[in-house]
């Protein structure tokens, strides 16, 4: 390891002193138009090839940029082909570009950076923001259900929610399962607070040959957003909104209430039990239909709006966005309010400031979340009310105490809001400090505010449902989070060889504080208390949980990164990279070392392949590496001190008093380690029939070690922690299988065009060791 190092360095610093010959710069115009219908296109980036040096079309199609006379102008466009064009001394250069359906030639994002995907050797599937925002989809994850092979996303309905997300399979059992989400360079577990309409890019990594450079975080995977910039012109308002309503499908056929009294009969009679109905069945009729009574087409709203625009100096993007939406549940709503800012500035030729910012504030009114439960179990026999009003009582049917709730007075008495506030950005600073070397420095951050006010009353709805006292609970939780990341990126082109050196370093905190608050024999007042403090003279009692989820949680990342990229004549391409990650809350032994490599190979780039015509594209591909999970819902090397008046006690001296007492009650191993998945990649892509049909192939090998889960211990030592046992690395599990996709992609006309997607995944799962043997 240490001579490739030294070989690595070695040829950067070679490169960095090979002297180049420079040339005189001229000032380029011209302006680019779509070849078919000649109409002006807007956006189109221009850049000097090798460099960082670039610009884009404003409204009407026209560019400016300064370049050395030998220079090459690289012209770019989602949804055309490139075009390379040397400058030649010209000051003049028009652009006609070519719409093409070839994906290979799109350029991606990838880990700190971004490459042409023909070029890439992992397993990345990239997905557009404009086929995020076509969805009427109100969290970003799940506009990527069905678009991506190998991808499971599980929605559960509540609005508000973050959906569960799988990328290739389980590979834990007490980790974390959900991948590694970055936004504009900030690392996240939740992205709840991204409005999809502001999303320009999603990028997912899937294998470790890709997710390698994030170390001890990418185990489960990385997706990779890049919101919305400004691009310069004049400036552009877009308003878009879309309102509709949403309602249970494939609901669950349930008995009515005869089918209901004549299977509870003939359940009696097979347990010579007197039939608890022994009036005829039929005379109960259909009864209470209570999916009906509780659930309902549920109205949902969404705006934006949105102010684009900038000049060759200073370019922006501002946008503002608002969510209305009611859950099928009748007493659920959610409202989501979403800002957007971001901005790039060029104070120099050399030197590039930029910063993003989101905000998010929402506020639900939840519901009881066993009403699921209740509807499928509650007795279609029992009314929602009688006659006198009063609530329909399970315990006046004889039914047993399965089934003893009316879900309507469940949703009566519960009152519950929650509301969330949120700011999250970065800045950043780009310095190129000679030609092909560029510097680049940001932080970024979250602070979070999130609070959940319950407040049960007094009240008598039915024999089961009802209570004798009041309670006010606030629950309040508060994330701070900073990242700090510093990149040397060199990008030099040698006839045919092209090659990229990336070298970084990083550090990042996160603080997790939370705290419940608990009232009562509350009086009950407007909105149920909801919106105000604890009245005066409350009997208040105030905990801060340990353990699980314990106030004052810190943990501290800080690490190093390297990365290579090599080509040759875009046919031989190479790939490797190598992070020293760390975290404080693998302690003693927080650092480790992860690598990958991989290799691909343009087969139709081959002299043997030009004459051929049947692959526009065809590329082999092979990687290799390692990561880690390092998301333990708790802190493995923390031993927990448990202080609970009412369990620990002592007193003491006369007259006496009370001294409070602690107990030492959960195990620590004396060494946790993060969860290792080292995985293999094989896959082969392409297209055909004038590139409007492409394909992807690939087969994958996971194997994630000392994988962390409680190891059962006896109870005579003393553990009674929440975790069950002592928490410690003892499992081996695999994750193996295949991907498929198929993409059909044409431009009919100006007006028209239509793309068709499907995919196919095929993953098995096995726990291969165990070392408990249980």
């Amino acid at each position: 390891m240490k001579r490739i190092f030294t070989y690595s360095v070695s040829v950067l610093f070679l490169l960095l002193f090979i002297t180049p010959a420079f040339a005189q710069s001229v000032t380029v115009k011209g302006k680019v138009t779509d070849a078919a219908d000649h109409s002006t296109l807007v956006g189109v980036s221009v850049n000097v090839k090798g460099t960082t040096n670039g610009t884009q079309t404003d409204v009407n199609g026209n560019y400016s940029i300064s370049a050395p006379s030998n220079a090459t102008l690289v012209f770019s466009y989602i949804g055309y082909t490139s075009q390379t064009i040397p400058v030649n001394g010209q000051t003049t250069i028009n652009v006609a570009l070519n719409t093409s359906a070839n994906e290979l030639q799109q350029v991606v994002v990838v880990g700190y950076g971004t490459q042409k995907k023909i070029d890439n050797t992992g397993a990345v599937a990239v997905v557009r923001g404009s086929d995020i925002s076509k969805q009427a989809s109100t969290n970003a994850v799940s506009a990527l259900q069905g678009k991506v092979a190998g991808v499971e996303i599980i929605n559960n309905g509540q609005p508000g929610s973050s959906p569960t997300i799988n990328i290739r399979g389980l590979g834990t059992i007490f980790g974390n399962t959900q991948p590694l989400f970055i936004v504009d360079g900030v690392w996240y577990n939740d992205i709840s607070f991204l409005n999809p309409s502001d999303i320009e890019s999603v990028s997912v990594l899937k294998d470790a040959s890709s997710t390698a450079i994030y170390g001890i975080k990418a185990a489960n995977g990385v997706v990779l957003i890049t919101t919305k910039r400004g691009k310069t012109g004049k400036p552009t308002i877009n308003y878009n909104a879309y309102v509709g309503w949403q309602s249970v499908t494939n609901q669950v056929k349930m008995a009515d209430g005869t089918e209901y009294a004549t299977m509870i009969n003939e359940l009696y009679a097979d347990n010579g039990i007197v039939p608890a109905f022994s009036t005829n069945p039929a005379a109960y009729g259909t009864g209470t239909n209570w999916y009906d009574q509780i659930l309902r087409n549920a109205f949902v709203t969404n705006h934006q709006i949105s102010l684009n625009g900038g000049s060759d100096k200073y370019t922006y993007n501002y946008s503002f966005g608002y969510l209305d939406q009611d859950g099928i549940v009748k007493t659920n709503n959610y409202m989501r309010y979403t800002g957007h800012a971001s901005g790039d500035w060029k104070a120099t030729k050399n030197l590039k400031f930029g910063y993003t910012i989101s905000l998010l504030s929402s506020g639900s009114d939840d519901v009881d979340p066993g009403i699921f439960h209740q509807l499928y179990t509650a007795a279609p026999i029992v009314p929602v009310y009688y006659n006198t009003g009063k609530y329909g009582d399970p315990a006046d049917y004889n039914i047993g105490g399965g089934a003893n709730y009316n879900p309507e007075a469940t949703i009566d008495f519960y009152h519950q809001h929650s509301k969330n506030h949120q700011f999250t950005g970065n800045i950043y600073g780009q310095y190129t400090i000679i030609k092909d070397l560029v510097f680049k420095t940001s932080v970024g951050g979250q602070l979070s505010q999130a609070e959940v006010r319950n407040y049960a009353p007094v009240y008598f709805a039915t024999g089961g449902q009802n209570s004798n006292s009041s309670t006010l609970s606030l629950d309040h939780t508060e994330d701070r989070n900073w990242i700090w990341e510093n990149t040397l990126t060199y990008d030099k082109m040698i006839g045919q060889h092209h090659i990229t050196v990336l070298a970084g370093y990083g550090a990042q905190r996160n603080e997790n504080d939370y705290a419940t608050a608990t009232g009562k024999d509350v009086p009950f007042a407007k909105s149920g208390n909801l919106h105000t403090s604890f009245p005066a003279n409350s009997n208040i009692g105030v905990v801060y949980p340990h353990g699980l989820g314990s106030p004052n949680y810190v943990n501290t990342e800080d690490y190093a990164l390297g990365r290579v990229n090599y080509s040759y004549a875009d046919r031989y391409l190479l790939n490797a990279s190598i992070r020293y990650d760390g975290a404080s809350e693998f302690y003693p032994t927080p650092y480790g070392w992860f690598p990958s490599i991989g290799a691909g190979w343009v087969i139709t780039n081959e002299d043997f392949m030009k004459n051929q015509h049947v692959f526009n594209t065809l590329k082999l591909r092979a990687s290799y590496g390692r990561v880690g999970n390092a998301g333990l819902t708790t802190t493995p090397s923390v031993q927990i001190v448990t202080n609970d008046p009412t369990q620990y006690t002592a007193i003491f001296g006369n007259p006496q008093t009370i001294a409070p007492g602690a107990s030492i009650n959960t195990v620590v191993a004396p060494m946790t380690l993060w969860e290792d998945a080292q995985s293999t990649d094989f896959g082969i892509e392409g297209s055909i029939l004038d590139d409007h049909l492409s394909f992807e192939a690939e087969y994958y090998n996971r194997l994630t070690k000392n994988a962390v889960f409680p190891l059962v211990i006896p109870g005579s030592v003393g553990e009674i922690g929440p975790l069950g046992g002592l928490l410690a690395n003892q499992a081996d599990i695999q994750n193996k299988g295949f991907e498929f996709q198929v993409s059909w992609k044409q431009q009919v006309n100006k007006d028209f065009y239509f793309s068709i997607s499907p995919n196919l995944s095929i993953n098995s799962n096995e726990v291969t060791k165990v070392l408990s043997g249980s």
